[in-house]
């Protein structure tokens, strides 16, 4: 895998700024794609409702059906960036920012999570952006094979750590 490591500092705003960047070989149109269209968010991420667009609201659920987030697009300036509110369930609201441009060698993506209530969201966002490269790839069979519970038990520790 080649997710780069993302930071975790404290955020003016209150709880944490998480942040990751990482380039990926592929367009811009093929990145945003994968990060807003609904069947492709299922399959590196989550199933997703609603409405991803401006002023959209939006909702994620867990395997079970559970909804496990929700949130409203408050800016989108396809396809280069949106923001979007975060409101996982038992937690406050937070906001996410993504970004992507073009680079010498693909797609760039900057994804900002501010606000969040603890450390442990890095892991999860590090993982899912490793189940992003597997998608952008194509190799649905690394994809299926992938463990996200162990790859964030690893990852959880490497971020608590530092």
């Amino acid at each position: 895998m080649r997710t780069t490591d993302g930071t975790v500092q404290d955020s003016p705003s209150g709880g944490y700024l998480i942040r990751f960047a990482q380039t990926y070989p592929t367009t811009v149109e093929d990145l945003w794609d994968a990060i807003t269209d609904r069947e492709r968010l299922s399959r590196w991420m989550a199933p997703y409702e609603g409405d991803l667009r401006l002023g959209g609201h939006w909702l994620a659920r867990y395997d079970d059906g559970t909804v496990f987030t929700e949130g409203t697009v408050t800016a989108c300036e396809a396809p280069r960036t949106f923001t979007t509110t975060w409101h996982a369930r038992d937690e406050h609201e937070t906001t996410i920012t993504v970004t992507v441009e073009a680079v010498a060698d693909g797609a760039a993506l900057r994804l900002e999570h501010d606000g969040v209530g603890g450390r442990d969201y890095a892991p999860g966002w590090h993982t899912y952006l490793e189940l992003l490269e597997l998608d952008l790839a194509g190799d649905r069979d690394a994809a299926a094979a992938f463990d996200w519970d162990a790859r964030y038990a690893v990852l959880r520790e490497h971020y608590r750590a530092g």
